[in-house]
């Protein structure tokens, strides 16, 4: 349990803000990004990099937020708000504040650029609420990707939309600050309802909100993580509908070699994680899309079913890319919880033993990695040239997620460590790996805009990258010891 057990009075805020401060420091790095899009800025004029700075820190106070908002979403554990005295009050107030602050510095660095730090604060507010309620409500992580996008596409020329537009527009022209406080207390209200008081409905919800987070970071691999019941067992079934087929292929083709009784052994220390377990998952998902795709083409208006998938690809490729990069973040915990088979599995008639075991091991996995990679780039590529007007869009924007794709694909050789020394992973070490990649793709993505290059550009360089790094790692693998059971010499 992370939950602090504050103290009544300012001490309790100290002790929410002093847990809350020892992730934030962890953040320093941000400060590395923000220099180098900078620097890479001044290559083009100083006016550039004056507008590159001030965008990319109104960015990085958004990672602050999200960093800080998970830090007191995990203080918001249901023991302690029924038990500590205050505490769910204090979480409210700490979070309000920094709400508040935050907020206020992204309007003020957005109006550096674009003006009007009234409509930029109720913007980067609007942004920040949203990130705490997918920490409530993880499901929320899904649509996130999708439906603001298409709703905007589809939304956009209506009567209805113009006028909500244009009465927004005119009170805000006329009421500036009324407007900013109305709507800066409304956000606030909300965010204060996103902190649950304890009860029976508080420990249910914080139940069901782990498990489905386990399920949208290992498929279900970390803990079995589908829910109880005949909905989770048909999900199960649903999403990992290959499993048993290639499971049924590995005992009909067994045999005493090295690489069949690993392929064996992968199917039960991976568990979810398992390739056949994405490749399924995978499948649904991009019929799911295709078939939206279809719908919309029948029922909506040629042009604005057009808008509309053309503005949902940049949100669905970076959705896709993310949830088929969940082996790498979703292996260490894993593996630490399949020890115990792991060391059992060592004793099998044929299982490779020493540097043996690494290589088969390391040559495995990165080569379930790179297949899955292969497979969302190929989704993503796919869904690009099957939208209407593909050749007239903005490609740079629809293909968005190429930039992920290529700061993802080097990173399959991070599995290539001593895996004897993995402790119990923790939720920051993937918070960080997460922000660290999504910082690097922001600056992947701004140089193809200021330079105007193709995203295939990065990916080829991330190619490069990653066979350079394979050739220097592979030889390393032999001094390693050997990689299960994980965690002994922790």
């Amino acid at each position: 349990m992370s939950a602090v057990l504050p103290s009544p009075g300012l001490g309790g805020h100290a002790a929410v803000l002093g847990v809350t401060w020892r992730k934030l420091r962890r953040l320093w790095w941000l400060l590395l990004p923000l220099a180098g899009i900078t620097a890479l800025a001044t290559m083009r004029s100083a006016s550039a990099a004056f507008v590159t700075f001030f965008i990319a820190a109104a960015i990085g106070l958004q990672f602050v937020w999200w960093s800080a908002a998970t830090a007191l979403a995990g203080q918001n554990h249901p023991l302690a708000a029924r038990l500590v005295p205050g505490q769910v009050r204090q979480l409210r107030e700490t979070a309000v504040a920094l709400f508040l602050l935050l907020a206020v510095l992204g309007g003020l660095a957005m109006h550096q650029v674009m003006g009007d730090a009234l409509a930029w604060t109720m913007v980067a507010g609007a942004a920040m609420l949203v990130f705490a309620a997918a920490l409530r409500w993880p499901a929320l992580w899904i649509l996130m990707w999708l439906v603001p996008s298409v709703l905007l596409s589809l939304l956009r020329g209506t009567v209805a939309w113009q006028m909500f537009l244009g009465m927004m527009t005119d009170w805000h022209q006329r009421q500036p600050i009324v407007q900013t406080a109305l709507v800066m207390i409304a956000l606030c209200a909300l965010l204060w309802r996103t902190f649950q008081d304890g009860g029976t409905a508080h420990a249910r919800h914080w139940t069901a909100a782990r498990q489905l987070r386990e399920v949208m970071m290992t498929n279900g691999g970390a803990k079995g993580g589908w829910p109880d019941g005949r909905l989770g067992m048909a999900l199960k079934r649903f999403f990992q509908w290959g499993r048993p087929f290639w499971f049924d292929h590995l005992l009909r083709t067994a045999r005493p070699t090295a690489d069949s009784v690993a392929a064996r052994a992968e199917v039960a220390t991976l568990r979810g994680l398992h390739w056949s377990v994405y490749g399924s998952s995978s499948a649904m998902v991009l019929g799911a899309l295709l078939l939206g795709e279809a719908v919309l083409l029948l029922v909506v208006e040629p042009g604005r079913a057009s808008q509309a998938i053309q503005g949902a690809l940049p949100g669905v490729s970076i959705g896709l890319m993310s949830s088929l990069m969940g082996p790498l973040f979703g292996i260490g915990g894993t593996l630490y919880q399949t020890r115990h088979e792991q060391a059992l599995l060592l004793l099998v008639p044929g299982m490779p033993r020493g540097p043996s075991l690494n290589r088969v091991l390391a040559r495995r996995q990165l080569g379930h990695y790179l297949a899955m990679w292969a497979v969302g780039v190929g989704m993503m590529t796919l869904m690009w040239a099957l939208a209407p007007e593909a050749a007239e869009g903005a490609s740079r924007k629809a293909l968005i997620g190429l930039h992920f794709a290529a700061v993802a694909l080097p990173c399959g050789v991070l599995m290539w460590r001593d895996w004897s020394r993995q402790g119990a992973p923790s939720g920051q070490h993937v918070a960080l790996m997460t922000l660290g990649m999504l910082v690097l793709m922001g600056l992947s993505a701004m140089a193809s805009v200021m330079m105007e290059f193709s995203p295939w550009w990065p990916v080829a360089g991330s190619a490069i990258l990653t066979v350079a790094l394979v050739a220097w790692r592979w030889p390393a693998l032999r001094d390693m010891v050997p990689f299960w059971p994980v965690g002994r010499d922790a």
